[in-house]
């Protein structure tokens, strides 16, 4: 789930193959289940156009996904209140 501190890192390409399954693309490895073993596209037009590659040679549901990560201000605030703290 996304919070104020979240920031878009990448997106995958994800596909849909039923109850709740959902596979990652890697252009050199293919479909895995694992969204660590996809490929991690910097822009979302990149992901886009591998994505309609993909959905021209097949009727699953591909889709583009961010991916967040935390942008970490809200943990640099803590450490400098604990500094100031220990002044």
């Amino acid at each position: 789930m996304e919070d104020e501190n979240d920031v878009i890192v990448g997106y995958l390409v994800i596909r849909e193959i039923g109850d709740d399954e959902v596979q990652f693309w890697d252009p050199e490895a293919g479909w895995n289940d694992d969204p660590d073993d996809g490929k991690l596209y910097e822009t979302e037009e990149e992901a886009e156009r591998d994505a309609e590659t993909l959905r021209a040679d097949n009727n699953d549901t591909i889709t583009v996904e961010p991916v967040y990560g935390d942008d970490g201000e809200e943990e640099e605030e803590e450490e400098e209140e604990e500094e100031e703290e220990a002044i």
